[in-house]
């Protein structure tokens, strides 16, 4: 029996109790009061008063019954713990065990099974998985695992094991069960144990930021030994970007017409003050959450035109903005006080677009671009080719030039790969839309692409590293 099923049971025990208990006291009250009468027949206000009670305790039956249904403490789908039940266990056990580790479990493919199988069968298939998680963890000697369903595949798992432990057994649930009932299973995962903090939803938040940060189907806790506050951690990430300390470094990029460089992408790192120097993907994904998007962009906005303004006229930069900023109308004004303030011309800036998904209200989306446009700013679709949004985009919105997926590079070798860029190159042309190639390393391919038409390469056949800004700005300073 799973530990959230055992204490199911526990609670709709004390249900009973409270159920059973008041109706016997009345019962044995009015019973009492007519054997003191030394009467048997019940006069008519006693009748009335039985009736009166019964009809109340009747009312009262049903009332604890509809309250227990909803105070459930189960999923009703899978028999683990359901989520608000989940964080209370969760907060309880953490202030009881040493050590204690929270993981965030995910099946990853379930929407695939969903799709391919049937919800139904997606639905057994994760009551099923649950029993064999607590199954298996109960056999490595885990007492009374603690399992909650969080959000569709999304499991949170509290275990009285330290973090290494945790993942040790992750590792081996998922090389145990690599399929249920013959239908494979993929699954990712994180873990954290519990440090200073102990706020049950800033430890889940972690955990989701970290698994987002994840490009592989699994994760090895062993790989992260230093473990990390999450509070401070977001403290940190906040407070460096408040105070814009912000670390960029410049990818060159050729234009294969004038043989020169003279276009940049841009990079950008973080400086903490006790986590060191974080990467986009330990940032961002925290970014995003707390809704400090606008803020991040318009400071590395800022950061890029302080550099901008320091080398020659003819430098131009492309860089990343959210999708959150690009759609919030005020941000065109933030970016018309920025370059203003610094002096900085609006054509040198490409602002790359990038979603994995179209985004469905194009006709808001592309008021603010153009209004971003008619100051001269342009507009670069990134990872070109990788989805189907990337079609969605060049119909709907202005984009002046496309950057194409690592893939088209990497695997130019394979007939398809090559024939498909071919035609999305005379495609562009025609649309007098720019080309941009990255992960150009070698001589050969940097003649081989410029040969075929593309605008601008960018990889180590161009530049064998980034530029941090002072070396930009030795570099390329002055007229």
């Amino acid at each position: 029996m799973l530990y959230s099923e055992s204490q199911e049971r526990a609670r709709r025990f004390r249900l009973a109790l409270r159920m059973g208990i008041p109706i016997l006291l009345l019962i044995g009250v009015i019973v009492a009061y007519i054997v003191k009468q030394n009467r048997f027949v019940p006069s008519e206000f006693e009748i009335v008063l039985i009736l009166a009670v019964l009809f109340i305790s009747t009312y009262f039956l049903f009332f604890l019954i509809n309250l227990g249904q909803a105070e459930t403490y189960i999923d009703r789908m899978t028999g683990a713990f359901n989520r608000s039940s989940l964080l209370e266990v969760l907060d309880t056990q953490m202030r009881g065990h040493t050590p204690y580790s929270v993981v965030l479990l995910r099946l990853e493919n379930l929407p695939f099974i969903n799709d391919h199988y049937g919800i139904d069968r997606g639905d057994r298939l994760l009551r099923v998985f649950v029993h064999l998680l607590d199954e298996f963890l109960k056999l490595h000697e885990i007492r009374e695992p603690l399992i909650g369903r969080y959000h569709g595949g999304d499991f949170i798992l509290g275990l009285s094991v330290s973090h290494e432990k945790s993942m040790e057994l992750m590792e081996a649930f998922e090389s145990t069960y690599q399929e249920i009932g013959h239908i494979a299973i993929e699954l990712k995962y994180a873990g954290i144990e519990k440090d200073e903090t102990n706020d049950t939803s800033v430890l889940v938040n972690h955990l989701y930021d970290t698994l987002s940060q994840q490009k592989s189907s699994s994760f090895s806790g062993r790989k992260e030994q230093k473990r990390v506050n999450p509070r401070r951690l977001e403290h940190e990430i906040v407070e460096a970007i408040e105070k814009e300390r912000l670390l960029l470094h410049y990818i060159p990029t050729l234009d294969t017409h004038t043989k020169e460089i003279d276009l940049f992408e841009v990079g950008v790192r973080l400086q903490t003050r006790e986590s060191g120097v974080l990467p986009p993907k330990k940032f961002i994904p925290v970014i995003n959450r707390l809704g400090f998007e606008r803020t991040f962009d318009e400071a590395l906005f800022r950061a890029i035109c302080k550099d901008a303004k320091r080398v020659r006229n003819k430098i131009r930069f492309s860089f990343n903005i959210s999708p959150f900023s690009l759609r919030n109308e005020s941000f065109v004004e933030s970016i018309r006080k920025i370059a203003g303030g610094e002096g900085v011309s609006y054509e040198r800036m490409i602002v790359e677009l990038f979603e994995n998904r179209p985004f469905k209200d194009t006709k808001r989306y592309r008021v603010i671009l153009d209004e971003l446009r008619e100051l001269g700013i342009e507009f670069a679709l990134d990872n070109f080719g990788a989805s189907n949004a990337s079609f969605e985009y060049i119909k709907k919105l202005p984009v002046d030039m496309v950057q194409f997926d690592r893939e088209f590079t990497l695997s130019y070798g394979n007939p398809k790969i090559a024939a498909l860029l071919h035609a999305y190159i005379q495609a562009c042309k025609s649309m007098e839309i720019k080309t941009l190639v990255k992960w150009v390393d070698s001589e050969e391919s940097l003649r081989r692409f410029s040969q075929i038409g593309i605008d601008y390469i960018q990889g180590f056949a161009v530049s064998n590293r980034p530029l941090e800004s002072e070396m930009l700005i030795k570099k390329y300073g002055g007229e």
